[in-house]
């Protein structure tokens, strides 16, 4: 038996918030005799939740400090920590061997004009101390762990390639009145594509405007929804679908509960996510699981996420995005056929099976470190 720490200090970001709150909830269910403590932020210890037995830590360093780095690790060992999981790439000192990190991309290093000098420095130092101490390193995909082994001196028997889940609630909804009344309350009475993320450069946003206005001269009845990011509040990407004549037809929900994002993925034609790298690739899962087609990108991990239940375009082609949408909401037959393969792909990916293989990550880790 064993006393596992994760840092839950992100448990409320997006991305690795979700990570952390999905691994927390299903590692439970194996049953296992270890014993897991959460180091969290001082105001968020009674904000979140975990199981009844599970001990919360808080912890005053901040995220992206200097106390995290150099400090947090002595905090750990100081609680008897013998397994320490660092779900980001922000491995603190002092805990070499006896850790387990999950870097979740490459991007600061694989898109680099994205990002500014003191960015990509950061990045590529901490990730180097991560994948050099980190007892084992986890990834989503096997192409982030590619790009690690391609960026870094690391075994590759340390890097463990497990993919994420995708939760219950995304599912087809059978009663479409729930849909209809979503679809009323939101305003959205025109068939949509929809667009699931931020706006940031690397989504190439750009590029899905530029399709869309093709998109628009066939199918003028389109409305193209964005949920998370907004399109119309970033003034480059307004400006251009101004130029475009489409800024009519685009339409911004904002953030979504979990309950109105399944209705908004179950209302529409199709999703579309024209990235030019993720390191998985949620919301194309999502889609799938919910009975809507999709089509992505070639960028970072989607080609692998989707399988052959997706249309797969090149991100840097408009025309090749616009026409892959267009196939998808013209062709009844293909529609049929992809929402088929997206509903079997779905079934690779549980929380059930990224916790258990997390777990024999962190049994690995500690034999090796207790032969030590």
């Amino acid at each position: 038996m064993a006393h596992i720490a994760i840092d839950a200090r992100k448990y409320f970001d997006f991305g690795i918030g979700s990570y952390i709150q999905n691994l927390i909830s299903a590692l439970p269910e194996l049953r296992s005799k270890h014993t897991y403590s959460l180091l969290v932020a001082p105001d968020d210890v009674q904000r979140i939740q975990c199981p009844q037995e599970w001990r919360k830590h808080s912890t005053s360093y901040k995220r992206y400090s200097l106390g995290e780095l150099m400090l947090l690790g002595r905090q750990a060992r100081s609680l008897g920590v013998d397994i320490f999981h660092e779900p980001h790439y922000t491995l603190p000192t002092g805990l070499k061997g006896r850790s387990v990190v999950t870097i979740h991309d490459l991007i600061h290093l694989k898109m680099p004009q994205f990002f500014g000098p003191a960015q990509r420095i950061y990045a590529r130092t901490v990730i180097g101390h991560a994948v050099r101490h980190a007892g084992a390193v986890i990834v989503d995909s096997q192409k982030t762990k590619d790009d690690i082994l391609d960026t870094f001196k690391v075994q590759e028997q340390d890097v463990e390639v497990i993919h994420l889940g995708i939760r219950p609630i995304f599912r087809k909804l059978e009663d479409r009145t729930i849909v209809e009344r979503f679809l009323s309350a939101a305003e959205l009475k025109r068939p949509y594509v929809l667009y699931v993320g931020n706006v940031k450069p690397h989504k190439n946003i750009r590029t899905l405007l530029s399709a869309f206005a093709q998109v628009r001269t066939k199918r003028d009845d389109l409305e193209l929804v964005f949920v998370g990011g907004s399109c119309k509040e970033d003034r480059s990407l307004s400006e251009q679908a101004q130029r475009l004549g489409i800024i009519g037809a685009v339409r911004d929900l904002h953030h979504v509960s979990d309950e109105e994002l399944v209705c908004a993925y179950n209302g529409a034609e199709v999703l579309v996510l024209p990235s030019l790298y993720e390191g998985f690739g949620y919301s194309a899962l999502e889609a799938m699981a919910c009975g809507t087609p999709t089509v992505v990108s070639t960028g970072g991990s989607l080609p692998e996420v989707v399988g052959i239940a997706s249309l797969i375009v090149d991100p840097s082609r408009p025309e090749e995005l616009a026409e892959a949408l267009l196939s998808v909401v013209r062709d009844p037959e293909m529609k049929r056929d992809l929402i088929a393969k997206g509903r079997i792909n779905v079934q690779r990916f549980s929380w059930r099976a990224t916790a258990g293989k997390t777990l024999e990550v962190y049994e690995k880790v500690l034999s090796r470190w207790r032969r030590n």
